[in-house]
């Protein structure tokens, strides 16, 4: 049951590591919503993303040790892909940003908790919690510990379900209902599930998620 191949654990773990982003989501927007931060509520938000955080991380460390090793690619060791997909993330968000500023298309959540309690405060708090600690664990989620439960097999057709399912998954824990949003996100998740197979390295897809992250927050 403690073995990646055991659907059982699977499910019970999966379930457990959704509980823990669901407890950072709810903090983030404890702090968030409220007219200015209050410490308690920074302090709740630092202890459940810590424990979140080093659950994600300690547990993906040991479930790689049940898969044969692999050559992994670094961010550094094809530079090319790593500056095309970079480019490819903010070409990608600017047109979206583009879209929200000109009402073709909603603004994030988050976007518009901003716009109601504007502060410089705030504009920090959500470039670490919206830009920094929510892809991170997003990544693990709809890429690390997905993979590693569903799609390990190699071969061509696992791998093109599981970027599209991965996509899905990377959508859905965004929690944007809205479809041309939805939609966008789905392709950013796509985008991350590609970089995921091609490193066979968590650090490249945290890297672009990470930037995509930041420039969300910091175009609003």
């Amino acid at each position: 049951m403690n073995s990646p191949k055991s659907v059982q654990g699977n499910l019970i773990r999966y379930a457990v590591f959704i509980v823990g982003y669901l407890m950072v989501i709810g903090a983030k927007e404890l702090c968030a919503n409220s007219s200015k931060l209050h410490i308690w509520d920074l302090i709740l938000f630092a202890v459940v993303t810590v424990m979140t955080f080093l659950l994600y991380v300690y547990r993906f460390k040991r479930e790689q040790r049940y898969f044969e090793k692999v050559n992994k690619v670094s961010l550094l060791d094809n530079i090319k892909v790593t500056l095309w997909l970079s480019f490819l993330i903010f070409f990608l968000r600017g047109l979206v940003s583009y879209l929200q500023v000109n009402q073709y298309i909603n603004s994030y959540t988050f976007q518009l908790t901003y716009a109601k309690h504007e502060s410089v405060s705030m504009f920090w708090f959500l470039i670490f919690a919206q830009g920094l600690v929510l892809p991170f664990l997003q990544v693990f989620l709809a890429e690390g510990f997905l993979f590693n439960y569903l799609f390990r097999d190699n071969v061509g057709s696992v791998a093109i379900f599981g970027i599209v399912f991965s996509g899905l998954i990377f959508s859905l824990v965004n929690f944007q209902l809205n479809v041309p949003v939805f939609l966008f996100d789905m392709v950013f998740g796509l985008i991350f599930a590609w970089a995921y197979l091609y490193s066979q390295n968590i650090v490249m897809p945290l890297y672009l998620a990470i930037l995509n992250g930041l420039l969300m927050v910091m175009l609003v």
